[in-house]
């Protein structure tokens, strides 16, 4: 398979190994070679070599085998040494399908002399290793023809109406294309299978009458990935108001067993907490309950004399394998960052299967996927979306009970832990300090749980019994943020009596400085219709003239992209800071999160109010 980046060009040279190296390992190996060459040539009276003959390169005329295919430093060296082309390998779990190659990526495009890359199978790149080795001589031949032609992305858009077409709906995602010259099967056509089965399933059972139509939306968008959908979104934004939360389907029909997998969901982000979170979790625990045998005193059983799956979900030519899955933070890499990314600011969760053995690789094949599973990951789909889609009030308790034990749950595995380890690892003048910055986490924490809670009133009914409980709920973490707060606090007071210290008291709040107080917002030109600050001329050329700014600030990237993607119109100055502290882990100034603000003022990013 032709390495992306490959010129258009016909090799052929002498095959070597290079292992990894650096750079300037890959000069020293050079020059210990014609030193080498040097010293035969002058005891045996040998003629010229011919890395001599061209110019003293020692790896003219060479093709190389490689771990992986060059890139920076290291290619530019083997450019400039002569190299002329690389054979590497690209494997998931290389023994598991030694035959499978995956598709890869190298920087042959910029070089004059190491223009083609190719990739093989794990068991043809050991194959011709242990050749080399035996210390054959190999002559490769290789030759590539690269075309480019202007085409354009196609893009499936579908919606079943609800009967509040201007309500905020659920919009599922799942990219058909990823380049038209890579197209798998369970990356991603499988995605839009799924959710065609979810559309089909849906309209049947609303047009026969078994289920009413919800009153929100559902909409369905297959396009080129990621960049399809930002173009999408920048063609309408206005229609993404009409939005609540997107689910986003990329390599989900793959089989667990055969991949060694388990089935996988991406959280939605920190800033834009949702009930979404919670709800999927509900869905997820309950296909995992009835197919799999839960070795659990209150496990369901299907019949008596043992336990069984108790209402298992197979579907025809599919496996009988138990149903397994992972929930994770926030992570990119598909199209449902689009929807997370702070510009369009609609929470969005990922469904996958991890690990993938075939991702990227020439045999991900519809023999890899499985028919079970996609009917599962097909109900766990249409089950979250309707409940989002026409939340009664008679289901809104069971969805609050999802949203808090789903906020409960990553309290006490995430927060609660990383706030009172920074006070373990307090040292006896730093207890006040630590002791500030876990009653942080904390805060962040419980807000964040507030906010996914709050998050139902977009799809609730807004009756007045639904009103009351939300915020009875709410009230329930206020009470459960005491607690914690409490919690913390004791924890610091024993760490400063253990090291001797005079005893922390929780930080008093005195006032804040009227301009951290102050609530930037996205400016109108870039909401919706702008989705990369680092990519625009404007703060190009800002840091381009100043080049050591962010440095000065004491600001690293993780920090100055989180304060972007807080930035909502709500949060102040101060309120940003608090969260990205707590985030980021890092040491935080409100000032340094002004300073940056300010920049983005400037380069027409954000709008600060005077």
């Amino acid at each position: 398979m032709i390495a992306s980046g490959s010129k258009s060009g016909e090799v052929t040279g002498r095959l070597i190994y290079l292992p990894p190296m650096t750079a300037e390992q890959i000069n020293a190996l050079a020059a210990h070679k014609a030193e080498a060459a040097q010293l035969h040539e002058h005891e045996e009276g040998d003629e010229a070599s011919p890395a001599a003959a061209e110019g003293g390169l020692p790896f003219a005329g060479k093709i190389a085998l490689m771990w992986s295919h060059p890139r920076g430093e290291a290619a530019e060296a083997l450019d400039e040494l002569g190299l002329e082309g690389v054979i590497s390998f690209g494997a998931r779990e290389r023994y598991l399908d030694p035959d499978a190659v995956v598709y890869a990526r190298g920087g042959y495009a910029n070089f004059q002399n190491l223009t083609l890359g190719m990739t093989v199978s794990w068991r043809q790149w050991s194959e011709l290793l242990e050749d080399v080795e035996r210390d054959l001589e190999i002559t490769v031949q290789m030759s590539a023809q690269i075309e480019e032609y202007p085409n354009k992305y196609e893009t499936v858009f579908a919606w079943i109406p609800g009967t509040e077409p201007d309500a905020q709906g659920v919009i599922f995602t799942g990219h058909l294309f990823e380049g038209y010259t890579k197209r798998g099967a369970n990356d991603n056509m499988g995605g839009p299978v799924v959710q065609l089965e979810i559309l089909r399933a849906l309209h049947h059972l609303i047009e026969s009458g078994q289920i009413p139509r919800p009153r929100r939306t559902m909409y369905f968008l297959w396009p080129n990935e990621i960049s399809g959908t930002y173009e999408f979104i920048a063609r309408d934004p206005d229609w993404i108001d009409k939005l609540s939360i997107n689910i986003n389907m990329d390599m989900v029909t793959e089989g667990l067993r055969k991949n060694n997998s388990v089935f996988t969901m991406s959280e939605t982000p920190p800033h834009i907490p949702s009930y979404l979170d919670g709800l999927s979790k509900a869905i997820l625990n309950y296909v995992w309950r009835t197919n799999d045998i839960v070795y659990l005193p209150d496990s369901p059983r299907g019949r008596p004399g043992g336990q069984y799956f108790p209402r298992p979900m197979w579907e025809k030519n599919g496996s009988i394998d138990a149903f397994r899955f992972y929930i994770h933070e926030a992570t990119g890499g598909s199209d449902h960052i689009c929807f997370n990314n702070a510009s369009v600011a609609i929470p969005g969760i990922e469904f996958f299967t991890w690990p993938d053995q075939w991702y990227h690789a020439d045999v991900d094949m519809p023999d890899k996927a499985d028919p079970t599973e996609m009917k599962r990951v097909a109900f766990i789909g249409a089950a979250t979306a309707l409940a989002a889609a026409d939340l009664s009030d008679e289901r809104l308790g069971r969805m609050l009970d999802a949203v808090s034990d789903f906020g409960y749950a990553r309290v006490a595995e995430r927060s609660l832990p990383q706030a009172l380890a920074l006070i373990d690892a307090a040292d006896a003048d730093a207890v006040d300090t630590a002791l500030t910055n876990a009653l942080n986490r904390v805060a962040a924490a419980v807000q964040r749980e507030l906010d996914a809670l709050a998050s139902v009133q977009e799809v609730y009914t807004g009756s007045t019994a639904a009103q009351a409980a939300v915020y009875d709920r709410m009230s329930q973490w206020e009470l459960y943020h005491e607690a914690l707060r409490e919690q913390v606090v004791g924890s610091a007071r024993l760490r400063a009596a253990r090291l001797g210290a005079p005893e922390p008291q929780a930080p008093v709040p005195g006032p804040t400085e009227s301009r951290f107080l102050t609530v930037p917002d996205l400016a109108p030109d870039v909401r919706r219709l702008q989705f990369n600050l680092t990519r625009t001329d404007a703060y190009r050329a800002y840091m381009e003239e100043h080049p050591d700014v962010l440095e000065e600030m004491g600001l690293v990237r993780n920090q100055t992209s989180q304060i972007l993607n807080f930035i909502n119109g709500e949060r102040s100055v101060a309120e940003i800071r608090n969260r990205v502290a707590a985030l980021t882990g890092d040491d935080l100034q409100t000032h340094q999160v002004m300073d940056y603000l300010t920049i983005l003022d400037e380069v027409g990013w954000i709008v600060i109010p005077q």
